[in-house]
């Protein structure tokens, strides 16, 4: 099994950069690390709890620590014979969800109004009954920025939240079948996105940004991940979040056999919903 949730986050702000500025790929060591010049800057560790981590080394913890404002991280842990595992949560217990909404954070220290980011998790559901927005969503936004991202894992779609309406991706794929899938969610300069599952880009292309819909939840800038809202719900696990702002970068190429794979799921299509 991977990184049970390693968190990448270059320690030096960044410029605004526009445009995809590279290729990163995610590479588990198994370690929490402060610097990687190949591959996300700043993995956690965290095992077997989420809580009280601070790889930046700033005194004040990277994500809300138990229970705050009646959410609260992770609780339950797996941990592997080498130190790897995966955070588990449970649908009997509301609003379970990793959140950086508080000064000082991982997101508000390293993120400005307008910097470009590349965040990726990899998670599986487990069990229970998804919401109407599915049973794993992220929302990001940039402190002092008047906009925001989400997108979510449903279990027979993706979905990303456009102006006023949702946009279905990979219908019909089956992401309740009790295997991990990765998404990655890159900011281009202004309210422009990337996003890829499990290597496949949903963009037309690398210059045709989605715009995101998602409005203002939190100017100060926050990163929520998990279960949210009313319209989440379902068991999940997280295997890693990676993070990291010196720019937006792309996913590998898939290969042969990954591309294979997802035409014989069926052709990806979008169809918008309110």
């Amino acid at each position: 099994m991977r990184a049970l949730f390693a968190t990448s986050v270059i320690i030096i702000a960044a410029t605004a950069q526009g445009a995809i500025v590279g290729v990163r790929e995610y590479i588990d060591t198994g370690t929490s690390r402060a610097v990687d010049t190949d591959t996300f800057i700043w993995s956690m560790e965290t095992n077997p709890s989420g809580s009280g981590v601070d790889l930046d080394g700033n005194n004040v913890f990277d994500y809300f620590p138990t229970v705050s404002g009646g959410s609260r991280i992770p609780q339950t842990y797996v941990s592997g014979s080498t130190g790897t595992g995966v955070a588990i949560s449970s649908q009997a217990d509301a609003n379970v969800l990793f959140r950086t909404d508080f000064d000082n954070s991982v997101t508000r220290v390293n993120l400005g109004q307008d910097s470009p980011f590349t965040l990726e998790w990899r998670v599986r559901k487990t069990g229970g009954t998804q919401g109407g927005d599915g049973w794993f969503s992220v929302a990001i936004q940039n402190p002092g920025a008047s906009f925001s991202a989400r997108v979510n894992f449903e279990d027979d779609r993706v979905s990303f939240r456009a102006p006023g309406t949702n946009v279905d991706y990979l219908q019909g794929t089956p992401f309740d079948d009790g295997e991990f899938h990765t998404m990655r969610l890159a900011k281009d300069a202004g309210n422009a996105y990337y996003v890829w599952v499990n290597g496949i880009l949903l963009n037309d292309d690398l210059s045709t940004p989605f715009t995101g819909g998602n409005g203002s939840f939190n100017t100060g800038g926050a990163a929520f991940m998990g279960d949210f809202s009313g319209g989440i719900g379902g068991d999940w696990e997280v295997d890693y979040i990676a993070f990291d702002t010196s720019g937006a970068f792309a996913v590998p190429e898939p290969s042969a056999l990954a591309l294979l794979t997802v035409g014989l799921l069926g052709v990806r299509f979008a169809r918008r919903r309110g």
